[in-house]
């Protein structure tokens, strides 16, 4: 049988109780049983009084007819009653004997944290006045009347903290480390998926393909870049959220990284039907302002940038750090119940890591665009405004390498990106190294030029995209920045059209297998996942089986199973 684990707090008045006790429940999900709130329950059922005074004499009464076994049956009774295993705080204990009834209860693991200031501090901190108003000594208003009982609880405690050199935080931290709240660095439980060209590889759709075996999804970037998935519930294309975020049930987390658009995020929340009980925005996410969107017009016009303000609201981020004007997502009210009110923030993405960690949950995190777009390992100037690869996703995110499981890195045979600048002279979106036109891979895979030509636009800006011939050398520098566990290799149809009706990997063509064949030898990493055909609804209703899943390892999330 497992041990409830059970905290049991003790201290004088004002020595952090009850915002501990908060905190454990907030951050890690502890059930709150608060002594106070049972007596008020018990003197009212009775007709008495509630005040402060009224239950410190209730309180002792049952400490005398009962030798103070009255509290350790009352939560032998509740955790008897309960509908739930979560771990239990007591705030809290005022006497010897009580604490000692506490431990003699089977298949409890107790564990005695005592909080302890001055006497000086203990009475400023007061200020003679308790919560509800009531007047008087300050020693006359602590529950704890024997000093006697002080001293048992110094001697007996499992964790000793002198509150007077610790906020409620650090408190929290010592008594989580206590406790073995905090994961080891050796829990590798997230995956990472990335792109390894010019973006525009089937991320997306590859994502909302894993998505349901994950507990908890993460995404990374800006609404520069847009994840384009055809499910069970139509086409949707994803431009903040999660790819697959609408047909799971996983938590969602967007990074402290990420740049936000509120608007455009509002309405995708409301497109998805997302409630703030899943979804948990990082307090320090940068908001993209309108003044960000009109200062990258004139990238537009030379690059071909998707011109949706997120390199300016980063640009804005480091040089504004005294702007006034300047919002993260903390500061804006309308994401306030997807972010929280004050530190720690429900939000907080290295909180909720942490929480997932410690419960063995799988996590996805899911970059945007691709390799070859970095702004430091692209072909700069024809690149984007954060670093694309592995590296940066996770220092976007807040994850530690070090919990890495997989890395799945998306290409195509055929690279893309975006058009040209309108009416350009000489200006370019960045070079192709074998560029050719979608009428000539159509052709040579047997597929319909104009039905490619239609799909093949940009999912942000809806720009017609430029297309070449596989780049064997920028995929091996890819493989060299992100060290990828696993290929995934999309649009297999753009090798030969017969590939969409593959359902096995023998069924793919010849010139397909040797492909996958010299993608493996020059990654020394399988290609995992082949995407045959995305779904279009127009063409053929919803036949979602394009994915072929030849993994030597699941993504099963625990909570599900296999």
């Amino acid at each position: 049988m497992v041990m409830k684990q059970v905290v049991v707090l003790t201290g004088r008045l004002y020595t952090g109780k009850s915002g501990l006790a908060s905190l454990l429940e907030k951050e890690f999900a502890f059930e709150v049983f608060k002594v106070s709130r049972h007596l008020k329950n018990v003197s009212e059922s009775q007709g008495e009084r509630s005040n402060r005074a009224a239950l410190q004499d209730l309180g002792m009464k049952l400490d005398s007819d009962t030798d103070g076994e009255w509290l350790s049956k009352t939560i032998k009774s509740h955790i008897d009653n309960a509908k739930n295993l979560r771990p239990l705080v007591i705030d809290s204990v005022v006497n010897r004997r009580q604490l000692e009834h506490l431990r003699k209860l089977d298949d409890l693991n107790v564990v005695h944290v005592h909080l302890y200031a001055g006497r000086v501090e203990l009475k400023g901190r007061s200020n003679h006045q308790d919560p509800a108003g009531n007047q008087g000594d300050y020693f006359d208003l602590d529950n704890i009347k024997d000093e006697e009982d002080i001293l048992y609880f110094k001697h007996d405690a499992d964790v000793r903290i002198n509150t007077s050199r610790t906020d409620e935080l650090d408190t929290l931290v010592r008594v989580a480390g206590r406790l073995g709240l905090y994961s080891s660095p050796d829990i590798r439980c997230v995956d990472v998926l990335i792109g390894g060209q010019y973006g525009s590889e089937g991320k997306g759709h590859v994502a909302a393909y894993l998505a349901k075996d994950y507990d908890v999804l993460v995404r990374v970037g800006g609404p520069n870049a847009g994840h384009t998935v055809s499910s069970s519930s139509g086409l949707y294309t994803y431009h903040h959220l999660p790819s697959g975020s609408k047909d799971t049930r996983a938590k969602l987390l967007l990074g402290p990284g990420t740049t936000i658009y509120v608007k455009t995020l509002l309405q995708e929340i409301k497109d998805c039907g997302i409630s703030p009980d899943r979804l948990f925005i990082d307090p320090q996410a940068m908001i993209i302002e309108d003044r960000d969107l009109e200062s990258e017009q004139g990238l537009v016009g030379s690059i071909a940038s998707t011109g949706r303000g997120s390199g300016a609201a980063q640009a804005r981020r480091i040089t504004g750090r005294h702007d006034s004007e300047l919002r993260l997502a903390k500061d804006v009210p309308e994401l306030r119940s997807f972010v929280g009110d004050e530190a720690p923030y429900r939000g907080s993405t290295l909180n909720q890591l942490e929480l997932a960690y410690y419960q063995r949950k799988l996590i996805l995190l899911e970059g945007t665009q691709g390799s070859g777009l970095s702004i430091f390992h692209g072909n700069y100037p024809y690149v984007t405004s954060r670093d694309t690869n592995v590296g940066g996703c996770l220092a976007e995110a807040g994850i530690s390498p070090n919990r890495i499981r997989r890395t799945l890195m998306v290409v195509r045979p055929t690279p893309i990106r975006v058009g040209n600048p309108d009416g350009s002279n000489g200006e370019t979106s960045g070079p192709l190294k074998h560029e050719v036109t979608f009428e000539e891979v159509s052709k040579a895979a047997g597929l319909d030029p104009m039905e490619v030509s239609g799909y093949e636009r940009t999912s942000t800006t809806n720009r017609a995209r430029r297309v070449g011939w596989f780049e064997w050398d920028q995929f091996r520098r890819a493989c060299a920045l992100n060290a990828p566990t696993d290929i995934v290799l999309t649009f297999a149809d753009y090798i030969d059209e017969s590939n969409r009706n593959a359902r096995r990997f023998e069924q793919l063509t010849e010139d397909t297998i040797k492909f996958v064949e010299e993608l493996e030898r020059i990654a020394k990493a399988p290609v995992s996942l082949i995407n045959t055909r995305f779904v279009r609804p127009e063409k053929g209703g919803i036949d979602l089986r394009t994915v072929i899943d030849r993994r030597n390892w699941n993504s099963f999330s625990k909570s599900e199973g296999p």
